[in-house]
């Protein structure tokens, strides 16, 4: 029974801080993409990573990202269904393969450093800044070799070095405020989830999913106007 609740605890987390990307993704991630804003690419993935430092903070475990990377991912399935999009177009797989990247590569910064993670700031910057640059190499890798499309001219190498070292160095930085920034977030809502869960576990659990409903649905509203 206590398995079984704790199973069910964390695919609500999943599911809530997945939701929560996807949202930020199809949303801030499209506007800044509509603006040609520089470096969009790295003020996402520090969002992304500030939320999945978050979700490891409340349920410390370092194994949750790629959980909430395929759920934020699955996010691009809309723009299939209500575009009528090949679930291989650019703009679908691009932005997937990209979210499931730097969820796959925070997770493994963080299990890397799990130990030293959970008690000091540095290490949670040190696994953020290594987390992005193994998620910039490998986006750079697997567009290069795999999708032969993006992030830069894909008959260059050495452009695709240069995105991995110079774009990923200030994705980087970045990163090494967004994983301590992200974890203090989460500690906080670790304190008022105990409280939730130990006064009234049914609103707990009904506002998550509620919350879950309403990032779908909103992007959902967001494509189709």
């Amino acid at each position: 029974m206590e398995r079984r609740k704790e199973l069910l605890d964390l695919g609500v987390g999943i599911l809530v801080f997945g939701s929560l990307w996807g949202l930020l993704e199809a949303t801030l991630g499209g506007w800044l993409h509509a603006l040609n804003l520089p470096y969009k690419g790295a003020i996402m993935a520090n969002l992304g990573f500030t939320i999945m430092a978050a979700a490891v903070a409340v349920y410390k475990r370092p194994t949750l990202p790629v959980g909430i990377g395929l759920v934020a991912a699955s996010f691009k399935l809309l723009d299939v269904l209500i575009f009528s999009l090949s679930p291989l177009a650019r703009t679908v797989v691009n932005p997937a393969m990209a979210i499931i990247l730097e969820a796959m590569a925070f997770q493994a910064a963080v299990s890397l450093l799990w130990r030293p993670y959970q008690q000091r700031g540095l290490a949670r910057a040190g696994a953020g800044m290594l987390g992005m640059y193994l998620a910039y190499i490998g986006i750079a890798l697997v567009f290069f070799y795999l999708l032969r499309r993006g992030p830069r001219d894909v008959t260059d190498p050495l452009g695709l070095v240069g995105f991995a070292i110079q774009d990923g160095t200030i994705a980087a930085l970045a990163a090494l405020v967004a994983a301590p920034l992200g974890h203090r977030l989460g500690e906080l809502i670790r304190a008022r989830k105990e409280q939730l869960a130990l006064h009234n576990p049914r609103l707990l659990y009904r506002g998550a999913l509620a919350l879950a409903a309403a990032c779908w649905l909103g992007v959902a509203l967001s494509l189709l106007l």
